[in-house]
């Protein structure tokens, strides 16, 4: 089983007071890969990567999957991390928590093992290893591999605790470092790092001083990590460099960072003469010296190439399309979700376009206004059920009029599982009318518009909406119909709808694949072409081939970045996810988060040359490159199609003919 988690940076870690600048070394941890650039850390090299527990983002954290994973995806010379706990026998293990059940099956194992211990001052309740030997927890619990071989940081994370239970972190740590040298240690408790830091000394591991929340007591000094922040002479004494959580560096308020961010990592460097002050990605005041996070890969892409210059030139022709404007930053289809598509690098800006009930085409995704307005608040005696566009009962543009409508707040939808994506921006915006949006794109001198259209047969037979008739009139009034400088693209799901349009030189057109089909016959591609110059699919499977045999362009969408709408097979990474549509030649990618895809087409990250390459993925990859190394890695078998094929009848709509 996998354990999936937010994709967040846990902690941010500083290399403070650690070296003169003439003992530096340049980018410390910096493989030779990577290229040199100066960058606002201690040392002025690449700012390091730690593993926490591996790649915990995706498998069980300190597991050997999530530690190998980790090692052959990551920039080279990222760190694995190890949390160090102690079983009854004084054996060592990685786990993230002293307290086990929740990483692992000890509660399923021994449902009555559980028991309380108070662990610097507080009470913890649940499943320990010291209650339990070595063998019992290697051979029966879950996630119970030793990795005291594999990670170069070991975290002494309750050294107190163990000593009251007879004990010593320190003396184990000591005696294992006769095999292995970790490269630092690292512990929330100052008595413990100074008495290990001299007897480590010579084998120059780093020490470490990790803080934890600004209201939680250290047990040695019996004052709270918010004052020691105050005190970093202090700490210089005995430790290398700090740990902190993310709110000690920048402040949050509700989720959200606040204007200016707090001077510790200015206090931290100006002990050092040596700082330099160059620019650090997009962040010009400083850098930190690394990251601790459960995904080293999307930290390895941003550090490896994603830093690059954002005016850099593009360098892919993988068309960027945006879905109802950039709808993951505002609410879709409004004015700012235009705006930022177009300053985020969109090629093409999308209005789906709606009907109000006396007959004026705006853009929003669907019809339904329940979820994309606060229509739900004024509006519910209006709400009815119609099949032939949905089954549950909601309130419809073309039941209301347009002043109603304007009346009504645009709303940011939910992305995943009633997740809110950017509470901040939930009803900023304003409606925007077609005729409004083609003369934005005009302005702006985009590469060119997509008009999506959909219900047009539910609206001219039962509402006598002639939705087709009026984007064409729309369109000619804007001279769209008599220029070639932008492209026009015409998308629908109705193939009778694309051939109204099939007549305008300058238009192209997009059959939308509502179902999920996992692959084209050659003889269906010939098909299409009939009726279109694209197709888009909803999810890629193995349909270029044969499109592109058939002169048929092929897009994919919706493409989001919340790791919990991706697949396991892209890493939960909306980079990797890109990387595999780019390798498989996709024509265009429809995104609610235009600057993503910009990012990534405009940075080094797909070149083979490149320092760290962003690479695609095949179904079961993931499985494949951690089998052990005394096993040939196998690639899976790449299927042709898995579920159900294009049929005529996906194809071919005749309402029209």
């Amino acid at each position: 089983m996998f354990k999936t988690g937010e994709k967040m940076i846990g902690y941010l870690l500083f290399f403070v007071f650690l070296i003169h600048t003439n003992e530096a070394k340049c980018g410390m941890g910096k493989p030779p890969s990577v290229p040199l650039k100066k960058w606002m850390t201690l040392s002025g090299g690449v700012p390091q990567i730690v593993a926490n527990g591996g790649f915990s983002g995706l498998f069980p954290a300190s597991s050997i999957p999530a530690y190998e994973f980790a090692s052959l995806n990551s920039l080279p010379g990222t760190i694995l991390l190890c949390d160090l706990q102690f079983t009854r026998d004084g054996q060592g293990f990685c786990e993230s928590e002293i307290a086990l059940q929740n990483m692992t099956n000890i509660d399923d194992r021994d449902p009555k093992g559980q028991k309380t211990y108070n662990v610097n001052g507080q009470e913890i309740h649940g499943w320990f290893g010291l209650d339990y030997d070595a063998v019992y927890i290697f051979n029966n619990v879950t996630l119970n591999q030793n990795l005291l071989t594999r990670p170069p940081w070991w975290n002494g994370q309750y050294d107190n605790f163990y000593n009251q239970h007879r004990m010593s972190p320190e003396d184990f740590i000591l005696s294992s470092m006769e095999d292995v040298q970790p490269e630092f240690i690292s512990s929330p408790e100052i008595g413990f790092l100074k008495s290990i830091g001299p007897k480590a000394k010579a084998a120059k591991t780093k020490m470490i001083f990790k803080f934890l929340g600004p209201d939680v007591v250290e047990p040695t000094t019996k004052v709270k990590y918010g004052s020691l922040a105050a005190k970093l002479p202090m700490i210089k004494s005995f430790a290398s460099g700090i740990v902190v959580p993310r709110e000690y560096i920048w402040p949050t308020n509700n989720g959200y960072l606040q204007a200016e961010p707090t001077n510790l990592v200015l206090d931290a460097h100006n002990y050092d003469p040596a700082r330099e002050y160059l620019q650090y990605v997009d962040n010009s005041q400083f850098s930190v010296d690394g990251v601790i996070t459960d995904f080293p890969v999307t930290a390895s892409a941003a550090i490896g190439c994603l830093y690059q210059d954002k005016n850099a030139s593009r360098t892919l022709k993988t068309l960027i399309i945006s879905h109802d404007g950039a709808s993951g930053d505002f609410p879709g289809s409004t004015d700012l979700a235009h705006q930022k598509a177009i300053d985020d690098g969109s090629d093409i800006i999308d209005c789906s376009v709606q009907m109000s009930k006396d007959g004026i085409a705006f853009c929003l995704t669907s019809p339904d206004l329940t979820d994309s307005t606060t229509a739900a608040t004024l509006f519910m005696d209006r709400a009815t059920q119609i099949p032939e566009i949905q089954l549950d009962n909601e309130i419809f543009s073309f039941d209301l009029t347009w002043t109603e409508i304007q009346s009504l707040k645009p709303q940011i939808q939910k992305s995943f599982r009633d997740l809110l994506r950017n509470p901040l921006n939930k009803n900023k915006g304003k409606f925007v009318m077609l005729s409004e949006f083609l003369e934005l794109a005009k302005t702006k001198a985009v590469l060119g518009i997509l008009i999506n259209i959909e219900n047009a047969a539910y609206l001219e037979s039962k509402k006598g909406l002639d939705i087709t008739g009026t984007v064409s009139t729309a369109l000619s009034n804007a001279t769209f119909d008599k220029q070639s400088t932008q492209k026009v693209l015409i998308q629908s799901d109705d193939s009778s709808v694309l051939l109204k349009f099939k007549d305008i030189p300058t238009y192209q057109r997009v059959l939308e694949i509502k179902k999920d089909i996992s692959g084209t016959p050659h003889e269906l591609a010939q098909e299409v072409k009939k009726y279109a110059d694209y197709i888009l699919y909803q999810e890629f499977h193995q349909h270029s081939p044969a499109m592109h045999a058939a002169n048929v362009s092929v897009y994919v969408g919706i493409l989001k970045n919340e790791f919990s709408n991706l697949l396991l097979d892209y890493y939960s990474d909306p980079y990797v996810e890109i990387a595999t549509l780019v390798d498989a030649r996709i024509d265009g990618l429809i995104t609610d988060f235009p600057a993503s895809a910009s990012s990534y087409m405009r940075s080094p990250c797909h070149n083979k040359a490149a320092p760290y390459k962003i690479s695609g993925v095949m179904p079961c990859d993931m499985f494949a490159s951690v089998k052990q190394k005394d096993q040939a890695p196998t690639a899976a078998p790449a299927p042709d199609h898995i579920g159900p094929l294009l049929t005529i009848d996906d194809i071919v709509d005749d309402f029209y003919d």
